[in-house]
């Protein structure tokens, strides 16, 4: 008697199944069951183009963190300080805006306070990375105290005070002015969320970023500067803080001191959300794009229920020792299977 072999799965199926079992297609799944539940409970309030647009809006400067970090720890790494960085870059933006004519300033000024908030991400970046690479300190322990001290010395150079020097022309045009319709912040975070995206899975310093993250022996043998890649992820990540930074002030029009406290965590839960993995080796730019507004979707639900927003933080923290550990589990199971 002869037994009949089944047949294969075609590679496109193959594929297909890979895409619908990846953590971004859970990821966007999550995302929009949790704006269904909130369209069906406030059907008039919460799908609306104007609160969705709102909301975009509101966390595409957590996109552009979120950007930077999954370069980070798809390299295996960490960087708690981009929050800390974002504001400093704010504050001494603001004050350079503010030598420059202040809210009468023109574009020059505009100019000016970018580069000024982009070189002190790119700054803080360089000292993360040559502290890593060269001082041998780990990642977290590095960018844990370079969030100290950027936090710290905006509060001493602004007194603990909110600072609103930012040119009118960059709140109109910027902070509310749009391109081809769409709001200019959704606009900068989609090409840097294109950009990284396009780095990471095309490039061949994706792959050394990813080869990093899997096994940096293994990679260093291969012929990689491993010392160069992690050096230039954490300009990547600063440069990420110090847009944000720009475009909040342009959103906002003051540094606001206190609104980003909890921008690292939620950054680094749509990262997670996303796909990428705390372990390195594997990153997803558009996963974490779509974690981001997880976070944002529940926030923006909660208020709607007329429940504190505080109550945000508990499930972003339970989510994300539950993504982790998830995440541990599956590393375990591929680890044991090979």
């Amino acid at each position: 008697m002869t037994t009949t072999r089944p047949t294969p799965p075609a590679p496109a199926k193959l594929a297909l199944r890979r895409v619908l079992a990846s953590q971004a297609m859970l990821t966007a799944g999550t995302l929009l069951v949790v704006m269904a539940l909130f369209t069906a409970l406030f059907p008039g309030k919460f799908a609306t183009l104007y609160n969705i647009q709102t909301l975009m809006v509101d966390y595409s400067g957590i996109v552009l963190l979120g950007v930077g970090l999954t370069f980070i720890m798809t390299s295996a790494r960490f960087d708690l300080s981009v929050g800390a960085v974002l504001v400093f870059s704010c504050v001494l933006g603001t004050q350079a805006m503010g030598a420059l004519g202040g809210a009468d300033g023109g574009w020059g000024a505009v100019l000016i306070g970018l580069i000024v908030c982009l070189g002190t991400g790119l700054l803080a970046g360089l000292v993360n990375g040559f502290l890593i690479v060269k001082a041998r300190v780990p990642s977290i322990i590095v960018t844990l105290g370079t969030l100290s001290v950027a936090q710290g010395a905006a509060y001493v150079l602004t007194g603990g005070v909110d600072l609103y020097a930012v040119p009118k022309v960059m709140l109109d045009h910027i902070g509310q002015g749009k391109v081809l319709g769409l709001p200019v912040p959704i606009v900068v975070a989609a090409l840097a969320v294109a950009i990284g995206s396009f780095v990471l899975s095309q490039t061949r310093f994706g792959q050394y970023t990813c080869a990093t993250g899997s096994n940096a022996e293994a990679a260093r043998r291969a012929g990689i500067n491993i010392d160069r890649v992690a050096i230039t992820l954490y300009l990547i990540s600063g440069a990420g803080a110090g847009l944000a930074g720009f475009m909040s002030l342009a959103r906002y029009g003051s540094t606001t001191l206190a609104a980003h406290q909890n921008d690292n965590l939620t950054a680094l839960l749509g990262v997670v959300l996303g796909g990428t993995s705390l372990f390195g080796g594997t990153g997803t730019v558009v996963g974490t794009a779509v974690g981001v507004f997880i976070p944002g979707v529940l926030s923006n639900g909660l208020v709607m229920m007329q429940v504190l927003p505080y109550w945000q933080y508990i499930i972003v923290g339970i989510v994300l020792i539950a993504v982790v550990y998830i995440d541990l589990v599956k590393r375990r199971g591929r680890t044991e299977g090979g």
